[in-house]
């Protein structure tokens, strides 16, 4: 029985679980195959394949939809690098073979891994010499004298036909070896310097190679940064070396960039101490990037972390999700409109009001942030709108603010956002709204009655309750 039907009985006697741990499986193929065709090398193959975790990872990426041949010649590459070797075609039987007893692919996934004799390539590497090293003469008592000649002409002849195919192999070797970019000062193909990066590792790997797509942006007072070309290579080859995940990890690659702020200029992503997050573990982003590599161990989570202004933000390095404090509006590609609105207001009161209590009233424009100074709003989902808002009279051209209350911003719905003073240790107001970090549009309102003091015409001073008559102006996000 071939061996990979053997490893399906055992399956079906044993169930799936047999081939979760590696010392088991061994344990148990020997006890209930005794008999096996497979080789104590084979089988020490299908033991490391299981071992070293690239079994379980070819049956994570199955779940995940990938393709069986993509993923097996991938996995099968990972698995010869970490027994120390280059024979991808046997690790790829293996895995296909592990795979085929639980009944992932058919036979002829197993049967087209099945290692065979190929003429060397600029990715073959000989496991022995292309001719022997010596060929042994006949035993003089074993070989008749008159039949010496033919044996001479005989091993000649084997001895031409070996010369011949060495060339041909050399011939091949040299034609194709133009293409390999790592050679020796000979010209002759060296092996790549591979290195394993631990699991919690973030190493750079110098200039963007991806198609630069923005996955996620994180948005501070003074710095901020874009995080884009989230992957999971198998390996990354950073132009000096192949970088493959340890033992138990995979790799997840993400590229950074300048991102906004809310204080112009902003100050570069290098400069927003930033952190990579690996199953809870912070580590600062080294030098090297932008693009970065990190080693996660299976079944972790890995954020980018960037805790300034008491906000801890966060973002998956999986998928762009967001994971913590975030402030959302300052990621907004508009954060202040034009309005340029002109208008007259005309108040009403208990008593007769002169000329100069007509206003003309400029609106400027509209604009949402999240600081105050050097402090945030509580809920980061919150954003701050002002208003550029001012009125001058006949008799005064200096531009003057409206009183906080007599100042609304109203939702389509006519729900009143929350005012608030951001200056109220001055004498003058400065209003604000708190709207949600999604504000597209509103309504901001004059209205209001009050009693203010005013001068008789005998240069003494009294009252009048003024009304501000409702007057309304359209504000637009786009």
């Amino acid at each position: 029985m071939e061996t990979h039907h053997e490893l399906a009985a055992l399956v079906a006697r044993l169930g799936p679980a047999v081939l979760d741990d590696p010392a088991d499986f061994r344990a148990a193929f020997d006890d209930h195959a005794p008999d096996h065709r497979a080789s104590d090398g084979q089988v020490n193959l299908l033991t490391d394949a299981i071992r070293l975790g690239t079994f379980a990872r070819v049956l994570a990426q199955l779940a995940e939809g990938a393709r069986p041949g993509h993923t097996l010649d991938a996995q099968a590459f990972r698995l010869a690098r970490l027994r120390g070797g280059a024979d991808v075609m046997s690790a790829r039987w293996a895995l296909a073979a592990l795979l085929f007893a639980l009944g992932k692919v058919d036979e002829d996934e197993v049967v087209g891994s099945l290692p065979r004799t190929v003429l060397p390539d600029e990715r073959t590497v000989l496991a022995g010499p292309l001719l022997p090293l010596a060929l042994a003469p006949p035993s003089p008592e074993a070989v008749p004298t008159g039949a010496r000649t033919g044996v001479k002409v005989a091993i000649f002849m084997v001895v031409a036909v070996l010369v011949v195919a060495a060339l041909t192999v050399v011939a091949v070797l040299v034609s194709r070896g133009g293409g390999t970019d790592r050679s020796d000062p000979a010209g002759r193909a060296g092996p790549a310097d591979v290195r394993f990066v631990p699991a919690g590792m973030v190493v750079g790997t110098g200039s963007p190679t991806a198609d630069g797509v923005t996955a996620a942006t994180l948005a501070g007072r003074t710095a901020g940064v874009e995080v884009g070309d989230l992957g999971a290579p198998e390996q990354v080859d950073d132009g000096s070396r192949i970088l493959l995940a340890a033992p138990g990890s995979r790799l997840r690659t993400f590229t950074l960039a300048d991102g906004p702020c809310q204080e112009r200029p902003c100050a570069p992503w290098s400069a927003a101490g930033l952190e990579v997050v690996v199953a809870g573990t912070s580590v600062p982003v080294p030098a090297g990037g932008p693009t970065y590599v990190v080693a996660v161990p299976d079944g972790a989570t890995v954020e980018l972390r960037m805790d300034a202004d008491g906000y801890d933000q966060r973002v998956s390095l999986v998928d762009g999700t967001a994971t913590g404090r975030n402030i959302a509006v300052l990621v907004r590609s508009q954060l202040k409109v034009a309005i340029d609105a002109d208008l007259v207001l005309r108040p009403t009161a208990d008593a007769p009001l002169g000329p100069e209590a007509v206003r003309a009233v400029h609106v400027a424009d509209a604009r949402l942030f999240f600081f105050n100074g050097p402090t945030g709003l509580a809920n980061p989902r919150r954003a701050y709108l002002t208003v550029g808002l001012s009125y001058t009279t006949p008799d005064d051209p200096s531009p003057r603010g409206f009183e906080l209350a007599d100042l609304h911003l109203e939702a389509a719905d006519g729900t009143a956002y929350p005012r608030r003073d951001l200056s109220p240790d001055t004498p003058t107001p400065d209003p604000a709204f708190v709207v949600p970090a999604s504000f597209r549009s509103g309504t901001l309102v004059i209205a209001g009655t009050r009693r203010v003091t005013t001068r008789t015409s005998d240069g003494g001073t009294g009252s009048v309750l003024l009304t501000l008559p409702r007057t309304t102006i359209p504000v637009r996000f786009d």
